[in-house]
């Protein structure tokens, strides 16, 4: 099964302690929000990545998976 790719937003700016760890992932800022974007492998990295959100005290918006862009397939 094919990664799967996610959009999450976040409340503020994210620490840069994360932003380290979150490589692989597109990140851009929306005052006042940050949004992440990027290939996930499972839903065990989905909740991983809002466990550490929340662990860092920050405010999660919305986590959404996108369709499958029919370009990619």
């Amino acid at each position: 099964m094919p990664d799967a790719t996610y959009q999450v937003r976040v409340s503020g700016v994210i620490p840069d302690e994360l932003l380290d760890e979150l490589r692989d992932l597109t990140v851009s800022v929306e005052p006042p929000e940050t949004v992440l974007h990027g290939n996930l492998p499972d839903q065990s990295a989905v909740v991983g990545l809002i466990s550490r959100i929340h662990g860092l005290g920050l405010r999660l918006i919305e986590v959404r998976r996108l369709p499958v862009d029919a370009s990619e397939e």
